[in-house]
């Protein structure tokens, strides 16, 4: 009679045990849990509630009906930039880029950009660099001259979208080429004069032989980047004299400026950096003469 009392004594504080346990881990459950046991409750008794608001998987941002205003940034140099960002907005906005080799060593430049549309960009090659302009429908076509026999080419879009492309060009080592490059506010051109012939800068396309100075860039984009290129037939540069005229100008007086020159001879090029000092103010409108540019005509060895 004691022990069956006692066991029931044991088995009543167990069951007292396990049912404090449950209520404890009731207590300690997470404030989810709770949470949506309040929430079956609720729904038991209320309506359905109102749906959320669609929200657009596109951000306002990236809609083409609200373009951005950014503008390219200002050049700092003439240096090459190696970085580049993918390009926004997809496959769609992927530009393209097809060079072909024309006579006369000229490389003829195809850019498709349907996402840079009445856009500047600049054309960089072996040293040589120049602005231009995508047309309204995203398209652009360049005549540009080649430097370099292996014609690596280089252009570079708004928001810093860089596109490549590669040319072989066989008779690039039939010329020799002098290319002048700078940037406002410097205002220059290059005059080259052999014998009664004087040469200066023109747009004019080159398919032959002819000796003359290519022109090249765009003046009225933001920040542009121009060139002037010396094209003869043969090994050398000649007898020509090669001079650069430098205008002075308000903006450029009493500054000093940075101009590229590239030689190009037997397929290869070479690019030199020069520094230029311009008089002080007060003399706007003269022009300063830029002598020995080009290199040194090379004299045969004596045998």
């Amino acid at each position: 009679m004691l022990l069956g009392k006692k066991i029931f004594q044991v088995g009543a504080a167990l069951v007292i045990a396990a049912a404090a346990a449950h209520t404890a881990e009731r207590l300690k459950a997470p404030a989810v849990e709770q949470s949506l046991l309040v929430s079956a409750a609720r729904l038991a008794t209320s309506g359905p509630s109102p749906e959320p608001p669609a929200v657009s998987a596109v951000p306002e941002s990236a809609s083409l009906d609200n373009p951005s205003d950014k503008r390219a940034g200002d050049l700092t140099g003439i240096t090459p930039v190696a970085a580049t960002t993918p390009p926004a907005g997809g496959d769609h906005c992927r530009p393209e880029l097809q060079l072909a080799a024309l006579p006369g060593a000229m490389i003829q430049l195809s850019l498709i950009a349907l996402c840079n549309r009445s856009e500047a960009f600049v054309v960089r090659h072996a040293g040589l660099a120049f602005s231009a302009r995508t047309q309204a429908d995203g398209l652009a076509t360049v005549t540009l001259p080649a430097l370099r026999a292996d014609a690596l080419v280089a252009v570079y879009l708004q928001e810093s979208r860089l596109v490549l492309g590669k040319v072989a060009i066989p008779d690039a080592a039939s010329y020799s080429r002098f290319a002048l490059v700078w940037e406002l506010p410097a205002e220059l051109e290059l005059r080259v004069t052999d014998g009664s012939k004087v040469l200066v800068g023109s747009t004019a396309p080159v398919t032959g032989d002819d000796q003359r100075v290519i022109a090249l860039g765009l003046p009225t984009v933001q920040s542009p980047v121009l060139a002037r290129v010396y094209t003869v037939p043969g090994p050398t540069l000649g007898e020509a004299q090669i001079t650069g005229e430098l205008r002075i100008t308000p903006a450029s007086c009493g500054r000093t400026l940075r101009v590229d020159t590239i030689h190009s001879a037997g397929g290869s090029a070479t690019r030199t950096q020069r520094t230029i000092s311009v008089p002080l103010c007060g003399t706007a409108g003269d022009i300063l003469v830029l002598k020995n540019l080009a290199p040194a005509p090379k004299l045969a060895a004596p045998k």
